[in-house]
């Protein structure tokens, strides 16, 4: 071969291994049909073309060849397809994001990619808490309704009929869509610091009621009765002194809620409603009380459900360490017998049902814990000190003119001795007849003054001396 052939043989193989390099692997379709309207030689194509035999692939976005260009839908290249190289010129850098991938064809074309127009997104679904719904979002919205006042059940994750009526009432004081729902809107404006809280609820001030007529010279009493002291109590029970239903009788329990009533009302607690105390008692400056001292009318006993009263009783044996039970307001087996266990160490009678005279005892401060003859604690909106060791006694003399002395817990001497006899003749004493005064002294006194309708509070004065030595009522103790 001459030097001239040589060197145009040279030049064809270096253009040839060019157009390969510029080509790149093809790949050879599944089909062998290469003659199809004008195509020419088809098989060498490395993607189907509209038209030819298609490989057994799920349905493909097309390809459209115009003026030797092939478009390709985007996503229609497999791994096995050749890519562009860099370059071309600059005008499409190949894996720029925004511009189309151009692949060569073994004939000179080009084939392009066209880009689907973006399909729009999804809307988001709104988020929303309303009745039913249960979890930690949950919890967060009754936790901040409830920093916000505007709940005041449990935060357990339940959205319930109180959690809705608490949002309502936060939407309507903050001027939102009163729809009970959480929506986002309701959300942003609870979580946020310009939350309104909700609006003090007012203590309602106690009415005024007509006040009864009443002579001067007459007073209610221990041992009073009549549609007088029926009214009486049920001004105590509004406002808050009493529990129960009004039974027009003058019981220690009635006694004890107008001690607690002058208490806070006068300067003065004999116990006795006189005109001054009735007037006070009626009236609109009468100020409330949220600690029931005990019951009157029926008896709480076993069987009594779902009552707040059972529940106080359940506490307060609890306190007393004669009840283990849960306070749920039930009177069952377990509270019969703590109550029995009490009246038992309280010196009552262990009949299981809290009347006048256990509920008075229960509640008092001087109440006896179980294995123990101290309170643990005094009750509820009672002061005074609970039994306690009394390191010394004071000697108390005879009165020179004869009358009689008050006598009290604390104090000893001949007169105590005398008492303290006379208690144990009538069955009300069981202790040793020291002369001292002390705690079984006092409840035995006060057991003697509840059984004769007097004052129950564990003074021996004259009017209970004289009853307990004379036996007869004396006219204004």
């Amino acid at each position: 071969m001459d030097r001239k052939k040589l060197k145009q043989f040279t030049r064809l193989t270096a253009l040839f291994l060019l157009v390969v390099l510029l080509a790149g692997c093809t790949a050879t379709p599944d089909t062998t049909t290469n003659t199809q309207n004008g195509a020419g030689d088809l098989d060498n194509v490395p993607f189907p073309i509209k038209g030819t035999a298609t490989p057994e692939v799920s349905d493909a976005p097309e390809a459209t060849t115009t003026g030797g260009i092939i478009n390709l839908p985007q996503g229609t290249l497999t791994s096995d397809q050749p890519s562009a190289s860099p370059g071309w010129g600059g005008l499409f850098p190949s894996g720029q994001p925004g511009f189309p991938t151009p692949t060569p064809t073994p004939w000179g074309g080009i084939a392009t990619i066209t880009s689907p127009p973006p399909s729009a997104s999804p809307t988001p679904t709104p988020f929303l808490l309303k009745l039913g719904a249960t979890g930690p979002e949950v919890k967060k919205l009754q936790q901040r309704l409830k920093d916000l006042r505007y709940l005041t059940g449990s935060v357990d994750g339940d959205f319930g009929q109180a959690t809705e009526a608490a949002l309502k009432a936060f939407q309507s004081r903050n001027k939102l869509s009163v729809d009970g729902i959480a929506g986002q809107q309701t959300l942003n404006r609870l979580n946020s610091s310009a939350a309104l809280p909700a609006r003090p609820t007012p203590s309602p001030t106690p009415r005024a009621t007509a006040t009864p007529v009443i002579r001067d010279n007459v007073y209610l009493k221990l041992g009073s009765s009549g549609s007088d002291v029926r009214k009486m109590q049920a001004r105590l029970i509004e406002l808050g002194y009493l529990s129960g239903t009004p039974n027009g009788e003058f019981d220690s329990v009635t006694e004890a809620a107008v001690i607690a009533f002058q208490n806070r009302n006068t300067s003065y607690s004999d116990g006795i409603a006189g005109k001054l105390t009735l007037q006070k008692l009626y009236s609109s400056s009468a100020k409330r009380t949220s600690t029931s001292v005990g019951i009157i009318g029926t008896s709480i006993k076993r069987g009594d459900k779902n009552s707040a009263m059972v529940r106080r009783i359940q506490q307060r044996l609890k306190d007393l360490r004669y009840y283990t039970g849960s306070v749920d307001g039930d009177f069952g087996a377990s509270t019969e017998a703590a109550v029995k266990a009490f009246q038992s160490a309280n010196r009552l009678v262990p009949d299981g049902r809290v009347g006048s005279n256990t509920s008075e005892v229960l509640f008092s401060s001087k109440a006896i814990g179980a294995g123990s003859q101290v309170t643990p604690t005094p009750a509820p909106g009672e002061s005074g000190g609970m039994p306690t060791r009394i390191p010394h006694y004071t000697n108390v003399t005879p009165n020179p003119d004869g009358d009689y002395v008050s006598l009290r817990e604390g104090e000893s001497g001949e007169l105590v001795r005398i008492l303290q006899q006379a208690l144990k003749d009538q069955g009300f004493y069981k202790g040793t007849v020291d002369g001292k005064f002390g705690y079984e002294t006092t409840l035995a006194v006060k057991a003697f003054q509840r059984s004769r309708g007097l004052s129950v509070d564990g003074v021996a004065g004259k009017g209970t001396q004289r009853y307990l030595y004379q036996g007869n009522f004396p006219a204004g103790s």
